[in-house]
């Protein structure tokens, strides 16, 4: 969430949260965003295979791979929105559940033990019929945040953190008294990761990642803001030089490698979100798109570990920033790397957050649900197996910014598409513009430099 989930941890309840909702909005917009050694014997990656290595069966092909990532911060979800959920193929849980939880008590964000909140929610989704989708946590990979008990204790080492403060009060202050109250000097000053110490690495391996590869209800874990430090070319994270971000990102892929190598030995999986891309295909964002090394280093790194790539603001734009998405996604679908994808959807917009800007720099408009078939068809020229489709109004509910369980309806379109298999790889134009797929059950086509598409299937 940021640029730091666009506004995820946004909500106008109280007070403080104004300055949480200006911190992740500005990030958003103005370009933030989001060890040890490896452990395990990591398996080759095999392209073509029938889940990807993922610890659930991926029926994608005879089923839209629809994805469900949001919150819900008064408490658990109810038995209606439970029943929601189990329509969907993937179950993210966002780091907003049980925000609210305790505001008329002890003002603890989740009771002040964020991790079993969402284990416990896991649980219960599980446990509420037989048949229901993979669930997976939250983890941040850039942030530590004192609603969870084993982050709290890493703030209480202030050394484990790069020494940056803007943008931590949300982190550190806020969750102990979500009544905008919190104790007073606590201390916390800083509260990103500095994955260039290997006491931090080695921290969040085994506090972090060794802990949630523990809990038996979960799949896996969501890393969020994966590279976001390293790639923050505009200095909203960190003062950093160039060569300083450089060895972040060195310490930051050691970081993950160890991570999907903890959650594979345990069974769970891996799913690492980033704004960076293959070299040679281009920016996917107009925001943290200095990454010092490609995402061809983070598969590299990753050593063949399974995991998935997660794209947090798929079309985002129309024209370069169109293309470089689809582009990038037909090359991870190459490697065999699935893609866990969001559409934010604005509706002021018209689409995209300030106007989606075709090719000839005219404003194309959508409305939800041509915006919405718009992204699916893009997914579609790009997926391959272990793949998932996300998409939220952003601007549907002010306290949750496109993030909470009323902003993710799950849509009649995911049930009516059922696109067969593919009959092989997308046609790509000359101009990397244009992109066509076939499927056993019809066909796709989008072309990025006006916004027209096609689904016959």
């Amino acid at each position: 969430m940021t640029v730091e989930r666009l506004d995820r941890t946004a909500t106008s309840r109280r007070p403080i949260a104004g300055l949480v909702v200006a911190i992740l909005s500005a990030i958003a917009v103005g370009a933030i965003t989001a060890g040890g050694d490896a452990v395990g014997s990591p398996q080759a990656l095999r392209n073509n295979q029938t889940s990807t290595e993922q610890p659930w069966p991926w029926t994608g092909w005879e089923k839209f791979p629809s994805l469900y990532f949001a919150a819900e911060a008064d408490g658990y979800h109810s038995a209606a929105q439970l029943a929601k959920m189990r329509n969907f193929s993937l179950v993210i849980l966002e780091f907003r559940m049980g925000q609210f939880v305790a505001e008329e008590t002890t003002g603890d964000w989740a009771n002040g033990n964020a991790e079993a909140f969402s284990e416990e929610q896991c649980r219960r989704l599980g446990a509420s019929a037989r048949d229901t989708p993979p669930c997976l946590v939250y983890r941040s990979g850039m942030w530590a945040g004192s609603m969870y008990k084993q982050q709290l204790k890493a703030l209480k080492k202030q050394q484990l953190m790069l020494r940056d403060a803007r943008l931590c009060q949300g982190f550190t202050d806020y969750p102990l008294d979500i009544e905008g109250d919190p104790p007073e000097d606590i201390g916390y000053d800083f509260c990103r990761w500095d994955f260039r110490k290997k006491s931090t690495r080695g921290f969040y391996g085994r506090r972090i990642v060794g802990k949630a590869a523990k809990e038996k209800p979960i799949f896996g874990v969501f890393f969020d803001n994966a590279q976001s430090v390293g790639c923050d070319e505009a200095q909203h994270l960190s003062m950093l030089t160039d060569a300083e971000r450089a060895d972040f990102a060195k310490g930051t892929l050691a970081v993950h490698a160890d991570a999907a190598a903890r959650l594979h030995k345990a069974g769970k999986y891996s799913i690492i979100s980033t704004t960076n891309s293959f070299a040679g295909i281009g920016n996917l964002l107009p925001f943290e798109n200095a990454c010092p090394a490609p995402e061809d280093d983070l598969v590299e790194a990753l050593g063949g570990v399974p995991f998935a790539r997660n794209n947090e603001f798929w079309m985002w734009n129309l024209a370069d920033t169109c293309s470089a998405q689809i582009r990038n996604g037909i090359r991870e679908t190459e490697l065999g790397i699935p893609m866990i994808l969001h559409t934010p959807y604005f509706p002021s917009g018209k689409g995209c957050l300030e106007g989606c800007i075709a090719g000839n720099g005219s404003k194309r408009r959508f409305n939800e649900r041509q915006f919405l078939e718009f992204s699916i068809a893009a997914f579609l020229v790009a997926m391959g197996q272990g793949s998932y489709f996300g998409f939220s109004d952003m601007e549907s509910d002010s306290e949750g910014g496109g993030w909470f369980d009323v902003s993710w309806p799950y849509y009649e379109i995911y049930d009516d598409l059922v696109s067969g298999t593919p009959l092989g790889p997308p046609t790509v134009s000359a101009n990397g513009m244009s992109f066509s797929r076939e499927f056993a059950n019809g066909s796709v086509s989008v072309d990025c430099s006006t916004g027209d598409y096609e689904i016959d299937i």
